[in-house]
């Protein structure tokens, strides 16, 4: 009785199956298969992707007019600055030698509490100072304090630069020759910098290079891209990327690349009416991904992806995609 209860149960589980499978896979098991998507509305942008660093576009380094001791510092890292203003106050060496000596008589005649000479030194001390004033260190351009390197008491001469002052921070990228000609003045980009890649800020081209260098057997072009807003938090020195916006188009028909095949320069795609119809079109833009219908489709068609596969041993991918199109020539 067990045994016969197994047999009852292993056809049963046997029967379950088959019509599972007969019913998954049809009565043909030749019947095609398609993949297929519908004609839609939509946006298609074409970019230019590029990389590049965060630097001034204009950058000037300040150094002492003359050799000495730095007095007094006015200014600080991330200070707004225009032209003419102070940045640093400096004692040349000829006012240092004064007035080291004139305090050097005064410490002396103090020690040896000598009213004349403790009067002499005040005296000499007064004239140095007013014979000699600490050299003012005046800024060029308006702009950031991007560097300060330099603090009170510290000994300078005039090849020490103590600030650098940028006029405004740009993205600046290395667009190669195979992508130079869709760069344009004025054209829309989007930046996105490594340290906040949150943050997507618009920008415009401002310069295009007119002298390639040679990198690695590539020729590229220095672009630069003035952001509409720089952010306090963004320094010289960090990596931008830029997407420059080469071409844009909105609400307009589009299906995927793959569905579409070239054939002796025109283009088809297989629409789906019932069965398959080859039909030619007309394309736009594309952007690698997706492309634009100009001719030949309206929203809402259904088109296959890829050709039409057959699902019998016998049959082969494309075949009949291709004889069908022939019949268009």
């Amino acid at each position: 009785m067990k045994k016969i209860l197994v047999v009852i149960v292993f056809v049963a589980i046997v029967v379950a199956g088959y019509f599972y499978w007969q019913k998954r896979s049809g009565d043909n098991p030749g019947q095609p298969s398609y993949e297929t998507v519908r004609v839609e509305r939509g946006n298609i942008e074409i970019k230019v992707l590029s990389t590049g660093t965060i630097q001034p576009y204009t950058r000037v380094e300040v150094s002492s007019s003359v050799s000495g001791r730095i007095d007094r510092v006015e200014v600080d890292e991330g200070d707004i600055v225009k032209e003419g203003d102070i940045l640093a106050w400096i004692s040349s060496e000829d006012r240092i030698a004064l007035l080291d000596a004139a305090r050097s008589g005064l410490e002396s005649a103090q020690k040896e509490n000598d009213p004349e000479a403790l009067k002499e030194a005040k005296m000499a001390s007064e004239i140095a100072e007013k014979a000699y004033k600490p050299v003012p260190l005046t800024n060029s351009i308006a702009g950031e304090v991007i560097n300060r390197s330099c603090e009170p008491g510290q000994n300078v001469s005039t090849q020490s630069i103590l600030f650098v002052i940028s006029d405004r921070l740009v993205a600046s990228v290395e667009v190669d020759e195979a992508d130079i000609g869709k760069i344009r003045l004025g054209q829309d980009t989007w930046i996105v910098l490594d340290a906040f890649p949150d943050e997507r800020l618009k920008g415009k081209v401002s310069k295009i290079s007119r002298e390639g260098r040679l990198i690695s057997d590539v020729v590229v072009y220095d672009v630069m891209v003035d952001p509409l807003k720089v952010p306090r938090h963004w320094a010289s020195g960090m990596t931008g990327n830029v997407e420059f916006v080469s071409a844009r188009k909105d609400g307009i028909l589009m299906i995927p690349k793959s569905a579409v095949k070239e054939r002796e320069g025109k283009s088809f795609v297989m629409v789906l009416e019932g069965e398959p119809t080859p039909r030619k079109i007309e394309t736009g833009i594309s952007d690698g991904r997706v492309v634009e219908v100009t001719e030949g489709l309206k929203e809402g068609d259904t088109v296959i992806l890829g050709g039409i596969e057959n699902n019998s041993p016998q049959g082969e991918p494309g075949r009949d995609l291709r004889r069908m199109m022939r019949g268009l020539r």
